[in-house]
């Protein structure tokens, strides 16, 4: 072989090895942002479980409280699931559409 040849086998060889590079390259940063979604999406979702069961219980306890006082067991205590309930959808809105903010946000930036 002359010196020739060698030069341009060398320089298709490297660009092949570049491509299959990058190709890998993008193919872990996809991953990557597919594991962050996943992460942020499961830690949001137990926000919003423990907010609610919060507003739950503190409806629940505060009723409880009232009808020891007022001695009207259960009625306060019924009431108090209820606006917890309330509360806790509220809240649960609330995070959704901060999430959903902050995401059309990171979109906005990426896009």
């Amino acid at each position: 072989m002359t010196e020739d040849q060698d030069p341009p086998k060398a320089s298709a060889e490297l660009e092949s090895l570049a491509l299959r590079l990058e190709t890998e390259r993008r193919q872990a940063q996809i991953e990557q942002d597919i594991r962050r979604t996943a992460t942020s999406a499961l830690g949001g979702g137990f926000r919003i479980a423990v907010e609610m069961l919060a507003a739950l219980a503190v409806g629940t306890g505060l009723g409880y409280m009232a009808d020891q006082i007022l001695g009207t067991l259960p009625w306060f205590m019924v009431a108090g699931i209820f606006l917890g309930f309330a509360a806790g959808m509220r809240n649960m809105i609330r995070s959704a559409e901060r999430m959903h903010a902050k995401r059309d946000g990171e979109d906005n930036k990426t896009g």
